[in-house]
């Protein structure tokens, strides 16, 4: 079972969570006219700035022996690499603000992603809280969102998403990186700063 917990941190980790987001949104829930040449560009931008930026750092720190671990186990060692991430996260909102032009609706949700490292930021300077849950968390927040605005129900995507939050949650807690309160506290960061944001701006345009 190990394994198992292993590889569900693996897949639902912080930084593959935005790329999963927009792929779902522009090649799945989202409206036809976004399948062209923009969509995989700001898939592939995404990928860059929120998974590869942010991961060179931590492999870096892990090669010279900074920190012990990919997911940065240890709650003191993980300030320099969520600055490094927030400022790939703040690129990566302005590109597809002013670059690709992206709907105001997904730029809120990037802002609200972005907002919720800062937060996860200064609490880890007193508190270990879980960034995987708020990583998924933020996941959930913008389907729910779209959803919301949008007046769709998804049944297959909703369920799915939810148990995706339960197995990531049971995951962290299996393999003793957080306790209930950590992975609770990720999870209501992550869903509610991009989940606020998409939703009053989508009902808005």
């Amino acid at each position: 079972m190990k394994l198992f917990h292993n590889i569900i941190s693996f897949i639902f980790q912080p930084l593959l969570m935005p790329t999963l987001g927009i792929s779902l949104f522009l090649l799945s829930i989202g409206k036809p006219v976004f399948m062209n040449a923009s969509t995989w560009l700001a898939i592939g931008s995404t990928f860059v700035f929120t998974a590869l930026l942010p991961a060179i750092p931590i492999l870096v720190f892990m090669r010279r022996g900074y920190i012990k671990d990919l997911y940065i186990s240890e709650r003191e060692q993980r300030t320099l690499p969520y600055l490094f991430a927030l400022l790939a996260y703040s690129f990566w909102t302005v590109f597809l603000l002013r670059v690709l032009q992206m709907p105001l609706f997904i730029v809120a949700m990037a802002i609200g992603a972005t907002a919720s490292i800062v937060i996860i930021t200064l609490i880890n300077f007193r508190w270990k809280i879980s960034a995987h849950l708020s990583g998924v968390g933020g996941l959930a927040g913008g389907i729910f969102s779209y959803c919301y605005v949008m007046g769709t129900n998804p049944v297959w995507l909703l369920i799915l998403v939810l148990v995706s939050v339960g197995l990531t949650a049971l995951s962290r807690l299996e393999l003793k990186a957080h306790t209930p309160s950590q992975t609770l506290a990720g999870f209501v960061v992550g869903f509610l700063m991009v989940f606020v944001p998409g939703v009053v701006v989508g009902m808005k345009f």
